[in-house]
């Protein structure tokens, strides 16, 4: 078991890397790390792991993980006795002071809501068996939500986060998510029987209860078929079940004290059969499909944050260098052509140039679009993880945008940049002019920069360039582009 859930760690700290990277819209530059990790050998999976825990941020959520783990059993263990004391808590109330227990509300309180719960899970698990991973049971679902909350309440680490927000993630992978939700709600469900058992017996075994039984909509018929079904399992294993004598003479009115023995025996049997056997089998059953689950758990080594890596722990970094100067024949620039291309179906990529937006603003929020971002190329390396990344895909986008700052005046290292985006991918791709406000703000010629972005985008060959304010929806350019990608102008 220990092999597994190291495996389960160390993709645990690369999957936290990446959101933090992909936060910071940039890798996080680590000769040292990236050359252990080529060392390491293996797969592009293995070498990630390894870059991973070989990071400044990959140790110190190493760390955070340990708190977290404390923090975590505190409060499952808190849990846990809460489910057993409400078993007890139940069963208190039915063997109350009065010394006649109703048979039906014994039943019901005891049994009635799990067995609910239980039938439910069992529908809702035939019906979408295989989708959903997140699911497992409403009780679980919510205990696992709570140890995340409490666990990042509770942490005083910065990296305490991160954390949560990966093993939300992976938890979204084979199921995983759905089976660790079901153990704990079958686990939590088996503790409240158990208590509810424990305590019934308890109070059987020190007082004297008259067992009765009554209801307004059952005729006595009824009531017998009912029990028949019910003590249907205890009977085939030999133990007393009460029979249709017993039910007509226990019936609230007539003379009391009628097989105490046969119906202790037979509420003590169904807080067995019908509790804590089946949830403690299932709760069982869940933890062996999470372990299978945690052993075929891969990261998605296709997701951008991944992708950028490719050209560090494949092979040494290629440089991209800067264009070579221009050929002497090559004349003006083409002015750029603004037709309005057709309206993108698909999976939209956003690429950041040289912007001026602090990191903590990026990716861009804007209602109305959603995009994969591959993260910023203000620099030379990142440049080369966001190219890297896009060569790695394994189909093309519907579209590649490229978000370039008005408020920087565009040069050879940009057009060339914007060239290879175009030569990396089959998709097209387009350049959103952003920041105008910053240039305005400057008082410099707005409409002399977005010719000149223009007349760099045509010569880089990109398919089309608009003019947006990302921070604005209601520009006549965000519009424009919300309706491009197929997600037209909508508001918050």
């Amino acid at each position: 078991m220990t092999q597994p859930r190291h495996r389960f760690r160390d993709r645990l700290v690369a999957e936290a890397v990446r959101l933090e990277e992909d936060r910071l819209g940039r890798i996080l530059d680590d000769p040292a790390a990236e050359a252990r990790a080529r060392e390491a050998g293996g797969d592009f999976e293995q070498r990630i792991l390894r870059r991973a825990g070989q990071l400044p941020l990959g140790r110190r959520i190493e760390a955070s993980l340990e708190g977290l783990a404390q923090v975590r059993a505190w409060l499952l263990f808190a849990l846990m006795l809460l489910a057993f004391l409400a078993g007890v808590g139940a069963a208190g109330a039915v063997f109350g002071r009065e010394s006649t227990v109703n048979i039906l509300v014994a039943l019901s309180a005891l049994l009635g809501l799990q067995l609910l719960m239980l039938l439910l899970w069992v529908v809702v698990s035939l019906y979408r068996p295989r989708k959903g991973g997140n699911r497992g049971g409403m009780l679980g679902r919510a205990a696992l939500g709570s140890l995340h909350w409490l666990g990042r309440r509770f942490s005083r680490r910065p990296e305490s986060a991160l954390v949560l927000s990966a093993s939300v993630g992976l938890m979204r992978r084979q199921g995983l998510g759905r089976w660790l939700a079901g153990s704990l709600t079958h686990g939590l469900w088996a503790l409240f029987s158990l208590g509810a058992l424990l305590a019934s017996l308890f109070a059987l075994s020190v007082r004297q209860y008259d067992f009765v039984w009554g209801t307004t909509l059952l005729d006595e018929q009824s009531f017998v078929l009912i029990l028949g079904v019910l003590s249907a399992p205890m009977h085939g294993l030999g133990w007393p079940v009460p029979d249709a004598g017993l039910v007509s003479v226990s019936r609230i009115g007539m003379v009391g004290g009628a097989g105490r023995e046969v119906w202790s025996s037979f509420l003590l049997s169904s807080l067995l059969l019908y509790g804590l056997v089946p949830r403690t089998l299932l709760a069982l059953f869940s933890l062996v499909l999470a372990r299978r689950s945690v052993g075929k758990l891969r990261l998605d080594t296709s997701l951008p944050g991944y992708a950028r890596l490719s050209d560090r722990l494949d092979s040494p970094s290629r440089s991209m260098g800067v264009l070579d100067p221009r050929p002497k024949d090559q004349g003006a620039p083409v002015a750029h052509q603004r037709q309005k291309p057709h309206p993108i179906a698909g999976e939209v990529v956003l690429i950041g140039l040289e912007l001026e937006r602090d990191v903590r603003h990026w990716p861009p929020r804007l209602a109305g679009l959603e995009w994969t971002t591959l993260g910023r190329a203000d620099e030379r390396s990142q440049r080369q993880d966001v190219i890297a990344a896009l060569r790695a895909r394994s189909e093309a986008p519907g579209v590649v945008l490229v978000v370039c700052s008005l408020a920087r005046t565009p040069d050879r290292g940009a057009e060339r940049f914007l060239s290879l985006v175009r030569e990396s991918t089959d998709a097209p791709v387009w350049a959103i002019l952003d920041e105008g406000n910053r240039l305005e703000a400057r008082g410099a010629d707005g409409a002399r920069r977005v010719r000149q972005w223009e007349a760099t985008v045509s010569r880089a060959g990109l398919a089309y360039a608009l003019e947006v304010d990302l921070d604005n929806a209601d520009h006549p350019g965000s519009r424009e582009l919300a309706g491009l990608v197929g997600q037209d102008g909508a508001r918050p």
